[in-house]
C-alpha cells in the first residue's frame, strides 16, 4: 500500500513541493483504479524490460546524469528531499551501477552537474529547502572518486525551486542560476550567483517575478548571440519565462508563454537541426509543449503531443535524445506511476504521439527523468527515480 511520508511541520517545505506531492497521491489512486484492467499488450521495442537499481530507504526525487570519477561511463545522482540525501551512483559500463555514496543535504529538492573549481572532475550544485524556511544552494566539489565535499552554501529564498548551470558572464567560470517561488518576503524570483572558478560563489542578482511561481530552469542560447539565457517553468501560474542574457550576466524582463498546465519542468534543445534553440515543456497536467524558436529568441504558438494509450498520465519531465539512432530529437517524458513513454521526433521539430514504453511494470514512471549511455553502446538509455519506492528505474535502449 502506498504511504506517503508526511513527518515534516507544516510549512517546512515550498507549497511547491505540496502540490507535487498531492499530484504524486491523485496520480496513484487513478493507477490503482485502472491498473487490474490495464492491458499488457505489446510494449515499444526501442527499449529493454525496465531494471530497478534499490537506493535503501530513500526516496528519490530528480536524477541527473554525468560521469563524476572520469572512468568514462555514466553515472547517476540522485535528490531525496525527505530524508535530506544526495545518492550518487557510479556506472560500470554495462547498464548496471555499484552501490550507492551517500552524504547529507538538508531537504535537497534540485541539483546539477559542472566543474565549479576547474579540476577537470564533475562537482554538484544543489537546492536545498532547509526545512527552516529559507532556502539555499550548496557546492559540492567532487574529488573523483564519486564523493563530495561541502565548499559553500548561499541563501536563496523562502521556497527555493530548481537550479541551473552556465557561464553567465562570459568570465570563463561556471555560474548558477536558481528559482525561488518565494511566498513570503521578497516574492518569487529568479537569482543568478556568478561563480569564481574556485568553487565558491558570489552574491546574488535577484530578478523578482511577481504572481509567479517559478520551478524548473534551464540555460541556452536562445537569440544566437552565443551567451547563455535562461527559460524558467512557472508551476500553477502556467507560463514558461524567457529571460534574455545582455552578455555581461544580466537579464532583460523576462517574456512570459502561456501554457495549459502547471509545468515545472523545461528543455532547451535544436528540434530543427538549424541553430535555433527551441523550448520542451512537461505541463504536468495536459501534454508535451513544444515551443520553435523564431531564430531571435521569440517563440510562437506552442505544439501539444499527448500520450495516446491506456493509463497514459501528463508528463511530469522530459529529456531530449536520439533515441531510435535516426539523427533526429526524440522526447522521453516520465508520468506519475504510469508507463514512461516518449515521442518520436521527424526532424522538423514536429513529433509523432506518444509511445509508451510498456513492459508489464507500470511503475516505470516516476517524477523526473535523464538520459545518458549507461551501457556504452552508443544509444541514449533513461533513467527513471520510483519515488514511492526506492529505487531507480533503468531501461537500456534496445537499438
Amino acid at each position: 500500500m502506498f504511504h506517503l511520508d508526511l513527518g515534516v511541520a507544516e510549512g517546512t517545505h515550498s507549497r511547491l513541493r505540496w502540490a507535487s506531492m498531492n499530484r504524486i497521491v491523485s496520480s496513484l489512486l487513478l493507477t490503482l483504479a485502472t491498473l487490474a484492467t490495464a492491458p499488457l499488450g505489446a510494449w515499444a521495442r526501442e527499449f529493454e524490460h525496465v531494471k530497478y537499481v534499490g537506493l535503501g530507504r530513500n526516496k528519490p526525487y530528480h536524477v541527473i546524469s554525468a560521469d563524476f570519477n572520469n572512468d568514462g561511463n555514466a553515472d547517476l545522482a540522485l535528490v531525496d528531499w525527505l530524508s535530506g540525501k544526495v545518492s550518487v551512483l557510479l556506472g560500470r559500463g554495462d547498464g548496471t551501477f555499484q552501490k550507492e555514496i551517500q552524504f547529507a543535504v538538508p531537504s535537497p529538492v534540485d541539483l546539477a552537474a559542472g566543474d565549479f573549481n576547474e579540476d577537470g572532475v564533475q562537482d554538484l550544485a544543489v537546492v536545498e529547502s532547509n526545512g527552516t524556511g529559507d532556502g539555499a544552494v550548496a557546492i559540492f566539489l567532487g574529488d573523483g572518486t564519486g564523493r563530495f565535499r561541502l565548499s559553500g552554501t548561499y541563501k536563496v529564498g523562502i521556497a527555493t525551486g530548481m537550479v541551473a548551470t552556465a557561464d553567465l558572464n562570459g568570465d570563463g567560470h561556471l555560474d548558477v542560476a536558481v528559482t525561488n517561488a518565494g511566498f513570503e518576503g521578497n516574492g518569487p524570483s529568479m537569482m543568478t550567483f556568478f561563480g569564481d572558478g574556485h568553487g565558491k560563489l558570489g552574491h546574488p542578482t535577484t530578478y523578482k517575478m511577481p504572481g509567479e511561481q517559478p520551478a524548473g530552469i534551464v540555460a541556452g542560447d536562445l537569440n544566437g548571440d552565443t551567451y547563455p539565457d535562461l527559460a524558467v517553468a512557472t508551476y500553477q501560474a502556467g507560463s514558461v519565462a524567457v529571460f534574455m542574457n545582455d552578455g555581461t550576466g544580466k537579464f532583460e524582463k523576462p517574456i512570459y508563454y502561456s501554457v495549459d498546465g502547471d509545468p515545472e519542468q523545461v528543455t532547451i534543445a535544436d528540434l530543427r537541426n538549424d541553430g535555433r534553440e527551441d523550448l520542451v515543456v512537461a505541463d504536468g497536467v495536459y501534454a508535451l509543449d513544444v515551443w520553435l524558436n523564431n531564430g531571435d529568441g521569440t517563440f510562437g504558438s506552442p505544439s501539444q503531443y499527448l500520450p495516446k494509450f491506456p493509463d497514459a498520465q501528463s508528463p511530469e519531465a522530459c529529456t531530449v535524445a536520439d533515441f531510435n539512432l535516426d539523427g533526429k530529437l526524440d522526447v522521453a517524458c516520465a508520468g506519475l506511476h504510469s508507463y514512461a513513454y516518449w515521442f518520436r521526433g521527424k526532424g522538423d521539430g514536429t513529433f509523432t504521439s506518444g509511445i509508451e514504453v510498456r513492459d508489464g511494470d507500470p511503475n516505470n514512471g516516476g517524477t523526473f527523468i535523464a538520459s545518458g549511455d549507461f551501457n556504452n553502446d552508443g544509444a541514449p538509455d533513461l533513467a527513471i527515480p520510483i519515488y514511492d519506492v526506492p529505487k531507480v528505474g533503468i531501461l537500456l535502449n534496445a537499438q
